[in-house]
């Protein structure tokens, strides 16, 4: 175990522990620290085990390396110089190779883009399966310090970014936790000198190729000695400041995500309306909370696709509104209804939608032939709809007890039924050529004409489920009937027009189960 000789380095470790726990970084079991070999990872790796070693920290300790092979020879010294640090202090490591040129050309990115997505993925698998075997929450620790909370927020600023590309990098996002924002780069690196900690120099650091670099070295270095003062201390301050602006925007944001939000089947929309009725700097960040929730993360969308949803929800419309968004997702309205869905999901949540209204959908082809043959046994048919849960029942009904109603059962005369029987069926599965004459209506209406009435969304119509004889739409679950009875008043109806002596004839119940 280390002796602690200097004052600087207590401090150092005090001033990482206080702004840890204030962050409650360090309420999990076990921390991994991204290590590099730099002098960052290194300080923060060395400062975690002695606080480890103090008592201070309840936390096990690991070390993840990645390997971007970037650098010939020397990428494999600095790993070769990582496993010995862990060897000595003690720190169990898992190491990693990737192959970052080749991922960056690959999709078409650059090789610092690409060695932070591939890293950034692994020490996410990594974290879950320690999670998985060791049953206890995984944070992964990387080492971020006040110089980079100064170039990001000035890279950010002059790429127009908001609070929150300012308040960038933030001391913990998810699992990923950053302890060492409280220090700058000299205050570690002199950590380092004191301990006679050795660590491994990036000399690409050094140079003005990259936009991060030139901001480390140019920019930044010449405020410094303009201004007389480390360009981190008063950017720092703002830094604070604007993070507690972000801090109550984003209770507000969540208060009004909450109200907003609904769910449609398990999946999250938000109201256009309350969500109309926000402040626009409220509204933006809802409408990213969403997309957020969706998909997991906010890559790619952009000032742009804001932009094109709120144009969607400023349009009076009842129907739908279906948007193409990033990776090939959507933005889909309907009435009050805002969601972002993937292609797959459309239909989906346009289908959830049209159930909501009353009506049976199944997505893929329905057709199925039920005849007078299948029902005329005591027991009665059952027929299932391919691609769903859902069965219709059919049955003989001669009692004249007290019936049952429902939107969801139908009584046909047995007359009705012809020689090839009754189709359930779909427009993905049957077609379109339908024509729906309500029961004491007195005309007709083409089916899609009669869907569009219905304010059925564009995206489920074709899977609207009903039946049908002919070109004749006899059932529309949700809607109605041709001939027959769904109810109390069309069976008083419907044996007044064809009863002899009140006497009603056979009829079959068609029920549909599983909904």
């Amino acid at each position: 175990m280390r002796e602690h000789s200097n004052h600087t380095t207590d401090t150092v470790l005090d001033r990482v522990l206080d702004f840890s726990e204030d962050k409650g970084l360090f309420d999990c079991g076990i921390i991994v620290v991204g290590l590099s070999g730099g002098p960052d990872s290194v300080a923060l790796i060395n400062i975690l085990k002695e606080l480890k070693e103090q008592n201070k920290l309840g936390c096990d300790i690991r070390a993840f390396h990645c390997n971007h092979h970037l650098r010939p020879v020397v990428c494999d010294e600095e790993a070769e110089q990582v496993k010995l640090l862990c060897r000595d202090i003690g720190v169990e490591l898992k190491t990693i190779d990737f192959d970052c040129s080749g991922f960056a050309s690959a999709n078409h990115i650059s090789e610092e883009t690409a060695g932070r997505l591939l890293r950034y993925e692994a020490f996410e698998q990594y974290a879950q399966a320690l999670e998985k075997q060791l049953s206890s929450e995984v944070r992964i620790a990387v080492a971020h310090h006040k110089d980079d909370i100064a170039e990001t927020m000035m890279m950010n600023l002059f790429r127009g970014a908001g609070l929150e590309g300012l308040v960038n990098p933030k001391a913990r996002n998810g699992r990923i936790i950053r302890p060492l924002l409280c220090l700058t780069k000299k205050e570690l690196v002199h950590y380092l000198e004191l301990r006679n900690i050795p660590y491994a120099i990036d000399k690409t650091n050094l140079t003005t190729e990259g936009t991060r670099n030139t901001w480390r070295n140019d920019f930044l270095s010449g405020i410094g000695e303009y201004y007389q003062v480390e360009p981190s201390i008063p950017l720092g301050r703002t830094y604070k400041l604007l993070s507690d602006d972000l801090d109550f925007i984003s209770e507000v944001t969540r208060e009004s995500y909450s109200a907003a939000r609904k769910t449609l089947n398990g999946h999250p929309i938000i109201s256009v309306k309350a969500c109309k009725e926000l402040h626009p700097a409220v509204r933006t960040r809802v409408v990213r909370m969403l997309w957020q929730e969706c998909f997991g993360n906010l890559v790619d969308f952009e000032e742009i696709h804001l932009k094109d949803c709120f144009s969607a929800m400023k349009r009076e419309t009842s129907g739908e509104l279906i948007l193409d968004m990033p990776f090939g997702r959507k933005a889909y309205r309907y009435g009050d209804i805002l969601t972002f869905v993937t292609a797959d999901e459309v239909a989906i949540v346009s289908c959830s939608i049209t159930e909501e209204l009353g009506f049976v959908t199944v997505i893929g082809p329905v057709r199925n032939v039920i005849r007078l043959a299948d029902v005329h046994n005591g027991e009665g048919f059952t027929s299932k709809i391919p691609n769903s849960a859902i069965k219709i029942k059919a049955l003989r009904f001669e009692k004249e007890g007290e019936l049952e109603y429902n939107n969801l059962s139908w009584f046909c005369p047995e007359g009705a039924i012809g020689e090839d029987g009754i189709t359930i069926g779909n427009c993905e599965g049957i077609g379109t050529a339908f024509r729906m004459k309500k029961a004491g209506a007195k005309g007709s209406k083409e089916l899609n004409r009669l869907m569009i009435d219905l304010k059925i969304p564009e995206s489920a119509r074709k899977y609207v489920v009903f039946a049908s004889c002919g070109e004749n739409i006899l059932w529309l679950p949700g809607y109605g009937h041709g001939v027959g009875y769904t109810d109390a008043i069309s069976r008083s109806k419907y044996i007044e027009s064809i009863a002899i002596d009140g006497c009603i004839p056979v009829t079959v119940l068609f029920e549909i189960e599983g909904k």
